[in-house]
């Protein structure tokens, strides 16, 4: 599937036609050996009962009609089986499909708006929106085309007993397969859309209620929190009582359906003997054929029974269609900038220039400074002020106002892939991925040799640390780095930066819970071998880099 395409159900299903063909293949053989088995049946022992009636026991061939009988049996069991394990191979690439689908609009993303797809509640709801798009080959598609064919099987029983019987057959069939999937539909799929979405609201009110319930209680606010929760309760109770009458309503009218084409073929095929008072078969209607034909239909109706309360699962696919397509994402549209290599950067000019997020517009007071090579500059300010925003907007990952010139040269900084090959960028929030100590550190430099880590990991402080470590080098870390500190997941990062030998460095609290000698030995690096031509960094903490630095006041 392309990358930005829009999901639908039938491109979903064509994006592996061949993987669902064979578990419906298996699953019409099953669904017509089940019809067949009833049907067979009914007439091997009706047959058999009247050769004993007759006298003709000996010359009854039992061996035929019981080979078939078994023969439907096993193409059933198998049939169903099969069904169900190649039905479970195909879902699985189908889930495959959709999670690279939602990657590559993630990846897609603007970075400034990726937070929009990072946040829990939102990562939890595309977790259940795929798992009901999943299913919905096996629970509506499926189901039709098995009782479609199954309805075709039976006509033709149908006619070798006596033509006339296609028309209420034709008239059951259009109700069972279309009327009453419709109807139900129609009646209860507003119910089916607001009760999934209710159910993902009310899903994060709990959440939230858990982590602010003593909040809620101290403020006062509980009693109106609770009513709302109620509220929620409310309306979705409404919405599974509709849906549970529609189902309940449909499954009622296919069981009538069948009973009332049961009693038209008694209408069709017998007269009433009025000198004995009972019912018998017309002639020419024979009555193993009859059996075979009523015991046909019976199977007929357990297959579309389900057809019932396919518009459930009709009705959440849709919508988890629906709430997947809102990530979808525009291709980024790359200015004559970006298009062409940065020089070494020399200086980094800024007029009125402001960072703010995309989600509230918070950033930093506009500001214009300039910043030169061999140059360490120090901002400072109150908390809150917009010093992490100014950095994230200089790393061109946060969207900004203003102008900056680059050499002189005015250029946009925000998802410039060319200038941020030229900046190394430590954000507060430090990355380490559930890799090797070394993998991670080579994300800085692929080709690094492990005396240039061991020389890195020395100059933030980690040296001594690593050598303890039982594998080394080769240590695995815990994901997002919980078996490390804080300080040690962001002195890891500063190393893979170093790495990286960028002519501008930005670090935003890059000493935040480190102790003194820790710093004083990240300083050393940074004002020796890893000097970076440009350094910008936040910090609250005084060190030896901030002694001689330019000091710029938020």
């Amino acid at each position: 599937m392309s990358k930005v395409s829009k999901l639908s159900l039938r491109r979903l299903l064509l994006a592996n036609p061949w993987g669902f063909a064979v578990p419906l293949f298996l699953g019409v053989m099953a669904s017509i050996a089940g019809v067949a088995l009833l049907g067979i049946s009914g007439w091997f022992l009706s047959a058999a009962g009247l050769a004993g009636v007759l006298g003709t026991v000996q010359a009854f061939n039992y061996f035929t009609p019981g080979a078939l009988v078994r023969l439907m049996a096993i193409l059933r069991t198998a049939g169903r089986y099969g069904e169900q394990v190649m039905a479970h191979e195909h879902l699985l690439g189908l889930l495959r499909t959709l999670r690279l689908w939602v990657w590559d609009q993630r990846v897609a993303k603007d970075a400034a708006n990726l937070h929009q797809q990072s946040r829990g509640d939102l990562l939890q709801r595309l977790v259940s929106d795929l798992d009901q798009i999943i299913r919905w080959p096996l629970v509506v598609m499926l189901p039709w085309i098995y009782a479609l064919l199954a309805y075709a099987s039976v006509f033709i029983v149908a006619y070798l007993v006596s033509p006339q019987l296609l028309w209420p057959m034709a008239i059951a069939a259009t109700l069972h397969l279309i009327v009453v999937p419709f109807i139900c539909g129609r009646y209860a799929s507003h119910s089916v859309h607001i009760g999934q979405i209710l159910g993902t609201h009310r899903r994060g009110r709990f959440v939230s209620l858990f982590s602010a319930l003593i909040t809620l209680t101290i403020r006062g606010h509980w009693q109106a929190y609770s009513e709302r929760l109620g509220q929620l309760d409310e309306r979705q109770k409404k919405a599974e009582v509709k849906m549970q009458q529609s189902i309940s309503f449909g499954r009622l009218a296919s069981y009538t359906i069948t009973v009332g084409l049961l009693l038209s073929y008694f209408y069709f095929l017998t007269d009433y003997q009025s000198n004995t008072g009972t019912l018998a078969l017309k002639t020419g209607v024979h009555g193993t054929w009859f059996v075979a034909l009523i015991l046909c239909v019976l199977a007929v109706n357990e297959l579309v029974l389900p057809l019932a309360q396919s518009f459930v699962a009709q009705g959440q696919s849709q919508v988890g269609i629906r709430r997947l397509n809102q990530l979808q994402s525009t291709e980024k549209s790359v200015s004559a900038t970006e298009q062409h290599a940065l020089a070494a950067i020399e200086s980094i000019e800024l007029k009125q220039f402001r960072g703010y997020h995309a989600s509230s517009g918070l950033g930093n007071k506009p500001i214009s400074m300039t910043l030169t090579s061999n140059e360490c500059v120090w901002l400072r300010g109150n908390s809150g002020c917009g010093k992490s925003t100014l950095l994230a907007s200089l790393a061109g990952d946060c969207l900004n106002e203003g102008q900056a010139l680059i050499n002189g040269q005015l250029i946009d900084l925000y998802d410039n892939s060319a200038f941020q090959e030229k900046i190394s960028y430590l954000p507060q929030a430090s990355y380490v991925f559930q890799q090797t100590l070394a993998a991670n550190l080579r994300l800085g430099a692929e080709e690094a040799k492990d005396d240039v880590l061991w020389k890195v990991l020395d100059a933030v402080a980690l040296g001594d640390w690593a050598r303890t470590l039982p594998n080394g080098l080769n240590t695995l870390l815990g994901a997002q780095g919980r078996d490390l500190s804080g300080g040690q997941r962001k002195r890891l990062v500063l190393a893979r930066l170093l790495l990286r030998n960028t002519e501008v460095l930005l670090l935003d609290e890059p000493f935040d819970g480190l102790d003194s000698d820790s710093i004083k030995q990240i300083c050393h690096s940074l004002q020796h071998e890893y000097k970076p031509d440009i350094l910008v960094l936040a910090s609250h903490i005084s060190s030896p880099l901030s002694d001689n630095a330019r000091v710029i006041q938020l």
